[in-house]
Protein backbone atom coordinates (compact mmCIF):
# COMPACT_ATOMS: atom_id res chain seq x y z
CA UNK A 1 0.00 0.00 0.00
CA UNK A 2 3.20 2.26 -0.23
CA UNK A 3 2.07 3.73 -3.39
CA UNK A 4 -1.50 4.79 -2.52
CA UNK A 5 0.04 6.71 0.68
CA UNK A 6 2.55 8.52 -1.36
CA UNK A 7 -0.42 9.60 -3.78
CA UNK A 8 -2.23 10.65 -0.76
CA UNK A 9 0.28 12.23 1.15
CA UNK A 10 1.63 13.89 -2.05
CA UNK A 11 -1.90 15.80 -2.14
CA UNK A 12 -2.24 16.25 1.54
CA UNK A 13 1.38 17.92 1.91
CA UNK A 14 0.85 20.62 -0.36
CA UNK A 15 -1.53 21.30 2.53
CA UNK A 16 0.65 21.39 5.71
CA UNK A 17 -1.14 18.07 6.67
CA UNK A 18 0.84 14.78 7.39
CA UNK A 19 -0.72 11.26 6.74
CA UNK A 20 -0.18 8.30 9.50
CA UNK A 21 1.87 5.36 9.33
CA UNK A 22 0.67 3.69 6.18
CA UNK A 23 1.47 0.22 7.68
CA UNK A 24 -1.63 -1.74 7.39
CA UNK A 25 -3.83 0.03 5.77
CA UNK A 26 -6.90 -1.20 3.65
CA UNK A 27 -8.88 0.10 1.87
CA UNK A 28 -12.77 0.42 0.94
CA UNK A 29 -15.14 1.92 -1.43
CA UNK A 30 -18.57 2.78 -2.21
CA UNK A 31 -20.51 1.99 -5.43
CA UNK A 32 -23.73 2.32 -4.00
CA UNK A 33 -14.12 16.44 13.39
CA UNK A 34 -15.56 24.93 18.36
CA UNK A 35 -12.16 23.66 17.22
CA UNK A 36 -8.88 25.66 18.50
CA UNK A 37 -6.22 25.46 16.03
CA UNK A 38 -3.04 23.70 17.96
CA UNK A 39 -0.57 25.56 15.68
CA UNK A 40 -0.12 27.70 12.45
CA UNK A 41 0.85 26.16 9.50
CA UNK A 42 4.41 25.97 8.08
CA UNK A 43 5.59 29.24 6.62
CA UNK A 44 5.57 27.68 2.78
CA UNK A 45 3.98 24.79 1.27
CA UNK A 46 6.15 21.83 -0.01
CA UNK A 47 4.16 22.31 -3.61
CA UNK A 48 0.97 23.26 -4.58
CA UNK A 49 -1.54 26.09 -2.90
CA UNK A 50 -1.31 26.95 0.73
CA UNK A 51 -4.50 26.94 2.15
CA UNK A 52 -6.00 28.87 5.12
CA UNK A 53 -4.77 28.66 8.32
CA UNK A 54 -8.36 26.88 9.35
CA UNK A 55 -7.08 23.39 7.41
CA UNK A 56 -4.38 22.39 9.98
CA UNK A 57 -4.47 19.77 12.86
CA UNK A 58 -7.33 20.87 15.16
CA UNK A 59 -8.50 19.77 18.37
CA UNK A 60 -11.98 19.15 19.86
CA UNK A 61 -12.63 18.49 23.31
CA UNK A 62 -14.94 15.94 25.19
CA UNK A 63 -17.05 16.05 27.98
CA UNK A 64 -15.99 19.96 28.27
CA UNK A 65 -17.70 20.17 31.43
CA UNK A 66 -14.63 17.94 33.22
CA UNK A 67 -11.98 20.00 32.08
CA UNK A 68 -13.33 23.69 33.01
CA UNK A 69 -11.52 26.07 34.65
CA UNK A 70 -11.92 25.34 38.08
CA UNK A 71 -12.91 28.60 40.39
CA UNK A 72 -10.76 30.15 42.99
CA UNK A 73 -12.47 28.99 46.37
CA UNK A 74 -12.70 29.96 49.77
CA UNK A 75 -12.70 26.83 51.22
CA UNK A 76 -10.20 24.84 53.10
CA UNK A 77 -7.89 22.94 50.97
CA UNK A 78 -9.21 19.59 52.68
CA UNK A 79 -12.68 20.06 51.49
CA UNK A 80 -11.79 21.41 48.27
CA UNK A 81 -9.42 18.55 48.02
CA UNK A 82 -12.86 16.34 48.75
CA UNK A 83 -15.13 17.83 46.04
CA UNK A 84 -12.09 17.48 43.29
CA UNK A 85 -11.86 13.36 44.36
CA UNK A 86 -16.01 12.97 43.97
CA UNK A 87 -15.94 15.03 40.22
CA UNK A 88 -16.04 12.38 37.61
CA UNK A 89 -13.39 11.16 35.83
CA UNK A 90 -13.18 11.44 32.04
CA UNK A 91 -15.14 9.47 29.75
CA UNK A 92 -12.89 8.52 26.35
CA UNK A 93 -10.74 10.78 24.25
CA UNK A 94 -10.11 14.10 24.88
CA UNK A 95 -8.82 15.30 21.49
CA UNK A 96 -9.70 14.55 18.20
CA UNK A 97 -7.40 15.53 15.37
CA UNK A 98 -9.07 16.27 12.27
CA UNK A 99 -7.24 16.71 9.13
CA UNK A 100 -8.44 18.14 6.08
CA UNK A 101 -6.96 18.53 2.95
CA UNK A 102 -7.44 20.17 -0.72
CA UNK A 103 -6.01 17.65 -3.70
CA UNK A 104 -3.66 20.14 -5.74
CA UNK A 105 -5.86 19.29 -8.69
CA UNK A 106 -9.17 20.21 -7.76
CA UNK A 107 -10.01 23.89 -8.73
CA UNK A 108 -9.61 26.56 -6.19
CA UNK A 109 -12.71 28.59 -4.95
CA UNK A 110 -14.86 30.05 -1.94
CA UNK A 111 -17.52 27.34 -2.34
CA UNK A 112 -14.45 24.46 -1.82
CA UNK A 113 -13.07 26.39 1.02
CA UNK A 114 -16.24 27.06 2.65
CA UNK A 115 -17.33 23.40 2.73
CA UNK A 116 -13.71 22.65 4.18
CA UNK A 117 -13.73 24.83 7.05
CA UNK A 118 -17.41 23.08 7.43
CA UNK A 119 -15.89 19.70 7.75
CA UNK A 120 -13.50 21.28 10.17
CA UNK A 121 -16.21 20.56 12.53
CA UNK A 122 -18.61 18.40 10.90
CA UNK A 123 -16.33 15.95 11.60
CA UNK A 124 -16.10 16.20 14.73
CA UNK A 125 -19.46 15.84 15.63
CA UNK A 126 -19.94 12.74 13.69
CA UNK A 127 -17.16 10.74 15.25
CA UNK A 128 -17.80 11.80 18.73
CA UNK A 129 -21.96 10.66 17.71
CA UNK A 130 -21.00 7.60 16.01
CA UNK A 131 -18.75 6.91 18.88
CA UNK A 132 -21.45 6.94 21.26
CA UNK A 133 -23.56 5.02 19.05
CA UNK A 134 -21.33 1.89 19.37
CA UNK A 135 -21.13 2.05 23.11
CA UNK A 136 -24.94 1.61 23.35
CA UNK A 137 -25.52 -0.53 20.52
CA UNK A 138 -24.83 -4.28 19.35
CA UNK A 139 -24.03 -5.27 16.14
CA UNK A 140 -23.36 -8.39 14.59
CA UNK A 141 -21.61 -8.14 11.60
CA UNK A 142 -19.39 -5.00 12.36
CA UNK A 143 -15.39 -5.61 12.72
CA UNK A 144 -14.80 -5.09 16.91
CA UNK A 145 -10.85 -4.43 15.87
CA UNK A 146 -12.10 -1.03 16.90
CA UNK A 147 -13.31 -0.95 20.60
CA UNK A 148 -13.00 0.05 24.04
CA UNK A 149 -12.63 3.72 23.02
CA UNK A 150 -12.02 5.00 26.52
CA UNK A 151 -8.51 3.78 26.89
CA UNK A 152 -6.94 6.14 24.16
CA UNK A 153 -6.12 10.01 24.74
CA UNK A 154 -7.09 10.95 21.71
CA UNK A 155 -7.99 10.05 17.92
CA UNK A 156 -6.99 11.28 14.55
CA UNK A 157 -8.75 10.95 10.69
CA UNK A 158 -8.31 12.69 7.78
CA UNK A 159 -10.20 13.65 5.11
CA UNK A 160 -9.31 15.03 1.79
CA UNK A 161 -11.45 16.71 -0.98
CA UNK A 162 -10.58 15.89 -4.40
CA UNK A 163 -11.01 15.11 -8.19
CA UNK A 164 -12.38 12.34 -10.07
CA UNK A 165 -8.78 11.90 -11.52
CA UNK A 166 -7.16 11.41 -8.39
CA UNK A 167 -10.03 8.90 -7.08
CA UNK A 168 -10.01 7.29 -10.26
CA UNK A 169 -6.34 6.58 -10.25
CA UNK A 170 -6.63 4.99 -6.44
CA UNK A 171 -9.47 3.01 -7.67
CA UNK A 172 -7.60 1.71 -10.31
CA UNK A 173 -4.50 1.02 -8.82
CA UNK A 174 -5.52 -0.56 -5.42
CA UNK A 175 -9.11 -2.00 -6.48
CA UNK A 176 -8.30 -2.92 -10.42
CA UNK A 177 -11.67 -0.69 -10.75
CA UNK A 178 -11.00 1.75 -13.58
CA UNK A 179 -13.44 4.66 -12.75
CA UNK A 180 -14.00 7.42 -10.22
CA UNK A 181 -15.89 6.60 -7.28
CA UNK A 182 -17.63 8.80 -4.74
CA UNK A 183 -15.76 7.81 -1.89
CA UNK A 184 -13.09 5.62 -0.44
CA UNK A 185 -11.67 4.73 3.05
CA UNK A 186 -8.51 3.82 4.46
CA UNK A 187 -8.28 2.07 7.85
CA UNK A 188 -4.77 3.31 9.60
CA UNK A 189 -5.97 1.06 12.71
CA UNK A 190 -3.75 -1.72 13.50
CA UNK A 191 -5.62 -4.08 16.20
CA UNK A 192 -2.85 -4.72 19.43
CA UNK A 193 -1.03 -1.96 18.84
CA UNK A 194 -0.51 -0.63 22.33
CA UNK A 195 -0.36 3.28 22.17
CA UNK A 196 -2.66 6.00 23.35
CA UNK A 197 -4.00 7.40 20.17
CA UNK A 198 -6.28 5.67 17.94
CA UNK A 199 -5.61 6.58 14.29
CA UNK A 200 -9.08 5.75 12.13
CA UNK A 201 -7.27 6.70 8.86
CA UNK A 202 -8.51 8.49 5.88
CA UNK A 203 -11.39 9.33 4.10
CA UNK A 204 -11.11 10.58 0.49
CA UNK A 205 -14.01 12.17 -1.49
CA UNK A 206 -14.37 13.13 -5.30
CA UNK A 207 -16.10 16.44 -5.23
CA UNK A 208 -16.82 15.90 -8.89
CA UNK A 209 -18.84 13.32 -8.45
CA UNK A 210 -20.20 14.47 -5.01
CA UNK A 211 -21.70 17.61 -7.12
CA UNK A 212 -23.07 15.28 -9.97
CA UNK A 213 -25.14 13.35 -7.02
CA UNK A 214 -26.11 16.33 -5.27
CA UNK A 215 -28.06 17.19 -8.09
CA UNK A 216 -29.93 13.81 -8.79
CA UNK A 217 -30.81 13.89 -5.38
CA UNK A 218 -31.93 17.74 -5.14
CA UNK A 219 -29.39 18.68 -2.13
CA UNK A 220 -25.94 21.09 -1.97
CA UNK A 221 -22.89 19.68 -2.74
CA UNK A 222 -22.16 20.27 1.43
CA UNK A 223 -25.10 17.98 2.10
CA UNK A 224 -23.84 15.29 -0.18
CA UNK A 225 -20.65 15.82 1.18
CA UNK A 226 -21.49 15.05 4.46
CA UNK A 227 -23.43 11.80 3.60
CA UNK A 228 -20.10 10.53 1.80
CA UNK A 229 -18.05 12.00 4.35
CA UNK A 230 -20.39 9.63 6.66
CA UNK A 231 -20.45 6.74 4.91
CA UNK A 232 -16.95 6.38 5.26
CA UNK A 233 -16.22 7.05 8.52
CA UNK A 234 -18.68 4.15 9.40
CA UNK A 235 -16.18 1.79 7.41
CA UNK A 236 -13.23 3.04 9.24
CA UNK A 237 -15.02 1.75 12.20
CA UNK A 238 -15.94 -1.77 10.85
CA UNK A 239 -18.91 -1.27 9.20
CA UNK A 240 -19.09 -3.16 5.59
CA UNK A 241 -22.06 -3.01 3.58
CA UNK A 242 -20.56 -5.67 0.91
CA UNK A 243 -20.89 -8.63 3.89
CA UNK A 244 -24.34 -9.47 2.84
CA UNK A 245 -28.25 -8.05 3.28
CA UNK A 246 -27.94 -7.79 7.04
CA UNK A 247 -24.06 -5.85 6.85
CA UNK A 248 -25.94 -3.62 4.23
CA UNK A 249 -28.86 -2.94 7.15
CA UNK A 250 -26.78 -2.55 9.87
CA UNK A 251 -24.54 0.14 8.00
CA UNK A 252 -27.81 1.92 6.48
CA UNK A 253 -29.48 2.17 10.20
CA UNK A 254 -25.95 3.78 11.11
CA UNK A 255 -26.21 6.32 8.28
CA UNK A 256 -29.51 7.41 8.88
CA UNK A 257 -29.45 7.91 12.33
CA UNK A 258 -26.41 9.83 12.33
CA UNK A 259 -27.12 12.47 9.60
CA UNK A 260 -31.07 12.42 11.45
CA UNK A 261 -29.26 13.56 14.24
CA UNK A 262 -27.11 16.27 13.34
CA UNK A 263 -30.03 16.97 11.59
CA UNK A 264 -28.30 17.12 7.63
CA UNK A 265 -30.24 16.75 4.84
CA UNK A 266 -30.71 13.84 2.51
CA UNK A 267 -30.53 9.83 2.54
CA UNK A 268 -27.78 8.01 3.94
CA UNK A 269 -25.49 6.49 0.73
CA UNK A 270 -26.79 2.80 1.07
CA UNK A 271 -30.56 4.14 1.42
CA UNK A 272 -30.02 6.55 -1.61
CA UNK A 273 -28.30 4.05 -4.00
CA UNK A 274 -31.74 1.31 -3.47
CA UNK A 275 -33.76 4.37 -3.91
CA UNK A 276 -32.20 4.67 -7.41
CA UNK A 277 -32.01 0.81 -8.10
CA UNK A 278 -35.78 1.02 -7.45
CA UNK A 279 -36.28 3.95 -9.57
CA UNK A 280 -34.73 2.57 -12.62
CA UNK A 281 -36.30 -1.10 -12.02
CA UNK A 282 -40.03 0.70 -12.18
CA UNK A 283 -38.67 2.97 -15.16
CA UNK A 284 -37.89 -0.33 -17.21
CA UNK A 285 -41.09 -2.22 -16.21
CA UNK A 286 -42.86 0.74 -17.68
CA UNK A 287 -41.30 1.02 -20.41
CA UNK A 288 -41.50 -2.58 -21.11
CA UNK A 289 -45.44 -2.39 -20.39
CA UNK A 290 -45.89 0.42 -22.96
CA UNK A 291 -44.17 -1.84 -25.72
CA UNK A 292 -46.52 -4.69 -25.23
CA UNK A 293 -49.28 -2.39 -25.60
CA UNK A 294 -47.90 -1.01 -28.91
Amino acid sequence: MARLHYLVSRALASHHLQLPSPTMSSLRSSQRLPIPLLSPPPSSPLHGRTLLPFVVTASRRYASSAFGRRRRSLSPPMLLGRRRAMRPTRKGPSELSVQIGIEEGLPEGPEILSIAETLRTDAGKAVKLAFHNLEVSEYKTRDTSISNVNKYDSMEVSLLLCDDNFIRKLNKEWRDEDHATDVLSMSQHIPGLDIPVLQLGDIVISVDTARRQAEERGHTLLDEIRILMVHGLLHLLGFDHELGQEAEEEMEKEEEHILSTLEWKGKGLIRSAYDAATNAERLRNSVGLLLLQI
